[in-house]
């Protein structure tokens, strides 16, 4: 399992820069729009490598195991070819509008219900599976509907440095003690590799990004989690355990969809409202959100994970707390704009404080303020050091490229 991981993860890592050199000849670049959150055009299909890295993964688990003895990741892998496939040609169409967004729906929604027909047989072929009776019927009817929802949840969330690493890889590891502690080697290997893969994509995008992974990557890291979460649903594992590593992604892009339903937009039209992207907007850097992001996202999974393996008080406390977690991050933006409004506030009302003596111009003088080239260029019109020191710096969030 841990040769999956290091595989998906040196495959990446060598694949990336291959990749990055391919798409810049084909021209299949994100360009810089009002929606954007980086500064510079730069190249996207990234996922491509991400792909390579998950296959390989999965062969070295079967080529270490025996085919008879590996865990079964036959869902995971129908999913992220499938979904993978439908991502890629809409990076390498997105010049020319890709894929159309009914036709895309009908093609995600069919993947999804693939990838949800391959979980129940793969199931039911587990002697040692053990099924709630609900679980085949609600997994026939809503499974198709999760893999798609979350896979186009992942997408939207996809939009700054690093944010969807960072989320594939804690969510990964977190499947991976899920499933040693639940007894499911299908989610512990499963959840090895997305991460490996991930982690191996890490450096190509954050803190600065050199290529995205585009909807050829996040449709493949999405489907890969969906379909795990699926299955370990599916085997009798809690809820919580497996969807707790999933929950922020989610209640993110379901807040964002609720709030413009609410005030009257077109929903389906692109946008940057997500919590994630106000953040940034208010003046959060790439990378502290993304490193909040993941650190919300390892609290919520150890939660999740607490609250299985505890009584009824236990899991009540540690469900609440998630909650109390995710209305913290959604309420984030609003938290930050108010409490610069109340520093503003406090120093307004400061007393201000009287000029200091000194020698002041002689009738008739002028006083001049001169260019700062002036300043630099004769050292007795220097600034003092403290006063420099607060002109020329720039919010950090304006220096970001995603």
């Amino acid at each position: 399992m841990v040769g999956a991981g290091a595989a998906a993860l040196l495959v990446t890592l060598a694949a990336t820069p291959v990749v990055l050199g391919a798409m810049r000849r084909l021209a299949a670049i994100d360009d810089v729009n009002e929606r954007s959150s980086h500064q510079v055009p730069t190249p996207r299909g990234g996922g491509i490598a991400v792909v390579l890295g998950l296959f390989a993964g999965v062969l070295v688990l079967l080529l270490a195991s025996g085919h008879g003895d590996a865990p079964d990741l036959l869902p995971m892998t129908v999913g992220v070819t499938l979904f993978g496939l439908i991502g890629l040609a809409e990076d390498l169409g997105g010049d020319v509008g890709g894929i159309a967004p009914l036709r895309r729906l009908a093609l995600q929604l069919l993947a999804g219900l693939v990838v949800s027909t391959v979980v129940l047989i793969s199931v039911s072929l587990d002697d040692a599976a053990i099924l709630p009776m609900a679980a085949l019927p609600a997994a026939a009817l809503i499974g198709p509907l999760w893999v798609t929802g979350f896979v186009n949840a992942f997408n939207f969330m996809d939009g700054i440095n690093g944010i969807s690493a960072a989320q594939a890889a804690v969510a990964g590891g977190a499947l991976v003690v899920v499933g040693h502690l639940h007894d499911a080697p299908a989610l512990a290997a499963g959840g090895a590799v997305l991460a490996g893969a991930a982690i191996g994509f890490a450096p190509f995008n954050f803190p600065r990004a050199r290529i995205f992974l585009g909807d050829v990557g996040s449709y493949t890291l999405g489907a890969g989690l969906a379909a795990l979460a699926l299955h370990g649903v599916v085997t009798g594992i809690p809820v919580e355990a497996v969807v707790a590593p999933l929950l922020l992604y989610l209640a993110d892009t379901s807040a964002t969809l609720l709030r413009r339903v609410r005030q009257g937009e077109c929903w389906y039209l692109p946008h940057r409202t997500h919590t994630y992207q106000r953040l940034t907007d208010v003046g959060w850097t790439h990378t502290r959100v993304t490193v909040t992001v993941a650190g919300l996202v390892t609290a919520m999974s150890g939660l999740g994970l607490l609250g299985t393996r505890g009584g009824m008080g236990t899991r009540s406390a540690a469900d609440l707390t998630i909650v109390a977690l995710l209305t913290g991050y959604l309420s984030a933006p609003r938290l930050v704009l108010s409490a610069r409004a109340r520093m503003r506030l406090r120093r307004a009302a400061e007393p201000t404080r009287p000029a200091p003596a000194g020698p002041t111009p002689a009738d008739g003088d002028i006083g001049l303020v001169l260019p700062r080239q002036r300043q630099a260029a004769d050292p007795s019109l220097a600034l003092d050091p403290a006063e420099a020191a607060g002109m020329t710096r720039l919010p950090d969030h304006l220096s970001d490229q995603r």
